[in-house]
């Protein structure tokens, strides 16, 4: 159901102890514990389902071309480096 307070998306929250993870589309109840350690300290991440220019800029930003017969176009060998650098 839409709501007036914000945009529509999905609140993950994931257990900083044993990393679980707990799903929301609805507002959250206020004291959460983690089904599987009884954690209560929660990284929050909001991924929002409508698009709006913020997500559609975000995702142009890190979209990628690809090729389906050899080598990405846009991808340089300086690129494939980079990667393996993490």
């Amino acid at each position: 159901m839409p709501d007036d307070t914000g945009p529509e998306g999905v609140l993950t929250l994931i257990c900083l102890t044993c990393g679980a993870e707990k799903f929301f589309d609805q507002t959250p109840p206020p004291a959460v514990i983690c089904d599987r350690c009884s954690g209560t300290t929660f990284r929050s991440y909001f991924t929002p389902t409508e698009a709006d220019e913020a997500t559609i800029s975000q995702l142009e930003q890190v979209a990628r071309s690809i090729a389906l017969d050899g080598e990405s176009p846009d991808i340089s060998a300086d690129d494939v480096r980079e990667l393996n650098d993490f």
